[in-house]
């Protein structure tokens, strides 16, 4: 029986991928005219994660999705919709 509720529907989306993520948060951080190190900075990250963050090669925390949310001023929702 294939399952029709809202839960099984979104089981079956695709997952946005850490590259996808980094790619959001590097667009994001551009459009804002901010650097690396700045956006670093106002997360409360280190640079070279923030790379890492945005290069793919980091899966970052809830937490810290959220901290970048609101460094870049946008809801955490906002954020991850770009990676969607």
């Amino acid at each position: 029986m294939v399952s029709s509720s809202p839960v099984a529907a979104r089981s079956a989306k695709a997952k946005p991928s850490p590259k996808a993520f980094g790619q959001a948060v590097r667009t994001a951080r551009e459009k804002k005219g901010l650097t690396q190190a700045k956006l670093a900075d106002k997360a409360g990250l280190h640079v070279t994660y923030l790379s890492g963050v945005e290069n793919g090669q980091r899966n970052p925390t809830l937490s810290l999705i959220a901290q970048l949310a609101r460094a870049l001023g946008l809801k955490l929702s906002e954020l991850i919709a770009l990676a969607e």
